[in-house]
């Protein structure tokens, strides 16, 4: 058998959560502490979205296939985080309203992507789809600032969603990602995460992609318009519907479409841009050199702070803390009382999120 050694390891998007809070980070991230009772439901929405765009996109030649995989996978990866986590982890809390809070966010996802689907095919993105899920999880070796392996050889890693080429023939990145509202990148062409993916893409493949895009879809798919006690449609332009689900409940009441035309108009302006968001940056080498200078730094700080304790400071603000699930542990830290205590009482440990394949462990393994 082959000698296998621990190693260090950090994600793309926990490296955010570092640079946010270093006690949080610690808590969440390394320690794996979570709330007792408290269903993590946008991670395992989020996940359960990913599987079904997974399975969408790698039948992506098989266009009238692919809505039924895609409803297929979320369902199926839905289930299986009930059957395995749920009714296991929480027992009879399953029956006193975790279940029909697991309905309701299946049916919220089931509407969700039927609409994803229509968006998709009527604004396609991709000419052809280079790679789904890249290797599940890829990881590289963090390099010193002169390209060299650090000499205990810590990991990044990151899930590179979706790799498509467009009719230019540039190649693209795709993040998938859920959003409760719709959210705005006003920030795209420095936001770290974007360089992340596409420097990871670089190191494995040695081709730089043209950039990275966010395709976000947001928890409030569309509905059917209001319709007035007087049998009218309203035309409040602020209503969650779109051009295509009011032309048919015009059509559904028997009423005219003259007496629509303004806010047709701007339904049909706006398009999807309230429900599905794909907003992107480009990236050059230059910019992919400065984030392998920086993350060398960044994960020395990590490094430091697993060793000792004063390096795991907090960050603490109004708006950093707001619906922290470690402002408990965080308090008690100031107030210098009995952390252990607050832990045992309102916490659990949960798995490794991610777990490095063996072979990667192994002494054996290059590196990339």
């Amino acid at each position: 058998m082959t000698e296998t050694t621990t190693r260090f390891h950090t994600t793309v998007t926990e490296r955010q959560g570092f640079r946010s809070c270093r006690r949080r980070w610690y808590y969440d991230t390394v320690r794996r502490l979570a709330r007792k009772n408290q269903v993590p439901w946008n991670l395992i929405y989020g996940e359960a979205v990913h599987t079904g765009l997974e399975h969408y996109y790698l039948d992506w030649n098989k266009p009238r296939l692919r809505k039924k995989f895609l409803l297929e996978a979320f369902v199926a990866a839905w289930e299986k985080e009930r059957d395995e986590v749920l009714m296991v982890d929480y027992g009879s809390f399953y029956d006193m309203g975790i279940g029909d809070e697991w309905i309701r966010y299946r049916d919220l996802g089931l509407v969700m992507l039927e609409y994803y689907d229509l968006f998709e095919s009527k604004q396609r993105f991709f000419e052809d789809i280079i790679a789904v899920n890249v290797e599940d999880r890829a990881f590289v070796d963090i390099l010193t600032p002169d390209g060299t392996k650090m000499l205990d050889r810590p990991l990044l890693s990151g899930r590179i969603d979706l790799v498509g080429e467009r009719k230019d023939g540039k190649i693209w990145i795709m993040d998938h990602k859920t959003a409760a509202q719709t959210p705005s990148y006003a920030a795209l062409d420095v936001d770290d995460q974007i360089t992340g993916y596409a420097y990871i893409w670089w190191r494995i493949t040695g081709e730089l992609p043209r950039g990275v895009f966010y395709n976000c879809l947001v928890k409030d798919p569309p509905k059917a318009p209001r319709v007035n006690q007087d049998g009218n449609l309203s035309k409040d332009k602020s209503q969650r519907t779109t051009f295509d689900l009011y032309r048919a409940e015009i059509k559904a009441q028997g009423l005219k479409v003259a007496d629509y035309t303004e806010i047709l108009a701007a339904l049909q302006k706006s398009g999807w841009s309230r429900y599905f968001v794909r907003d992107g940056s480009e990236r050059n080498m230059e910019e992919i050199e400065s984030f392998q200078e920086r993350l060398y730094y960044e994960v020395d700080d990590m490094l430091a702070a697993l060793e000792d304790e004063n390096y795991r400071y907090p960050n603490p603000s109004q708006w950093n803390c707001q619906g922290c699930s470690m402002l408990a542990i965080c308090r008690t830290h100031e107030e210098q009382g009995d952390v252990d205590w607050v832990i045992d009482d309102l916490y659990e440990e949960l798995p490794s999120r991610h777990e490095i394949p063996q072979e990667i462990l192994s002494p054996e393994w290059k590196g990339v």
